[in-house]
């Protein structure tokens, strides 16, 4: 039995969660989206700052309706994130282990997110598994023999796809974040030809078709919403090309979907069309960086 508080603070946005018996009981946020709108992007000392201004407050909020002596283990995000935005969540979940006199439990951001389409569901949890975590700092596909157990099978080389998709909205002078705007302006009739796609063992790498989006933008007389419509095509058939090889390559057809990229419209709508596989996407709500994510794989661990 756990009532785990779990803290994020990785990157941009400050969350607090109780997750009790893999149950998320609360969850509370502060986005600073706002914050970076004008400098078209997160600065990673305005980051720091932020979490130390919200952290309490989202504190207060996620504990309100809860005994804080009922609080059995304080989990933390521990890596991978922007240095300055962990050591606040690690010194305050220090902080709050040391007087409540409860266990202190150091989380991997990526578990947390390779196992958020789970949330509240840990009966779907089956082994072996296919995660792919994509976000606007990572693109990881895992192959998961149990909670703990897991090879690396690829990676980006360059720009995660997040990345990749807010520098192109930001060449487009779309709003921030980037691929959000793409997601929302992306319109199908508009398609223009792209680069070819590499075979699927290839490592993930976008640098080519943000390389193709700026060529064409610099370009007279192509329609911005042909571009951006097309480079988000490209970087979702790349992703879903690679699922399926690898699926395929290891006989795996249980696969999960996490990460911020994980809410993207257009990736949703063909994944859906998938029947061969047995595809979990993570709900939008849970896709982004949040406390949910990681108590529930706190208490996954702490109750295995």
């Amino acid at each position: 039995m756990s009532n785990i508080l779990a803290i994020e603070t990785s990157c941009d946005d400050t969350s607090i969660a109780l997750v009790k018996d893999d149950k998320i009981v609360s969850c509370a946020d502060s986005s600073s989206i706002k914050e970076y709108s004008q400098y078209g992007g997160i600065v990673p000392e305005l980051a720091s700052r932020m979490h130390e201004q919200n952290i309490v407050k989202v504190f207060e909020e996620c504990i309100k309706d809860t005994p804080i002596e009922s609080i059995t283990h304080i989990a933390y995000t521990s890596h991978p994130g922007l240095p300055g935005s962990l050591h606040v969540g690690k010194v305050f979940a220090k902080t709050v282990s040391f007087l409540l006199d409860k266990p202190l439990l150091a989380i991997d951001h990526m578990m947390g997110h390779a196992f958020s389409y789970a949330i509240d569901k840990k009966q779907i949890i089956k082994f072996p598994l296919l995660s792919l975590v994509i976000s606007g700092g990572n693109t990881i596909l895992y192959k998961f023999e149990s909670l703990t157990e897991y090879t690396i099978i690829n990676k980006t080389t360059d720009d995660a796809v997040g990345e990749c998709l807010d520098k192109i909205g930001r060449a487009l002078e779309l709003p921030y974040p980037g691929g959000i705007s793409l997601d929302k302006q992306y319109d199908s009739s508009k398609i223009i030809p792209t680069i070819p796609h590499l075979e699927y063992s290839r490592n993930f790498s976008f640098s080519g078709i943000k390389s193709f989006s700026h060529t064409l933008i610099n370009k007279k007389n192509i329609d911005k919403i042909a571009i951006g419509s097309s480079c988000l095509e490209w970087c979702v058939d790349d992703i879903i090309i690679k699922l399926l090889g690898y699926s395929k390559q290891y006989n795996i057809k249980n696969i999960a979907i996490g990460g911020g990229v994980a809410a993207n419209n257009l990736l949703t709508s063909k994944l859906k069309k998938i029947k061969e596989i047995d595809i979990h996407i993570t709900e939008k709500k849970c896709c982004g960086d949040n406390g949910a994510m990681i108590g529930f794989y706190a208490s996954l661990i702490t109750n295995e």
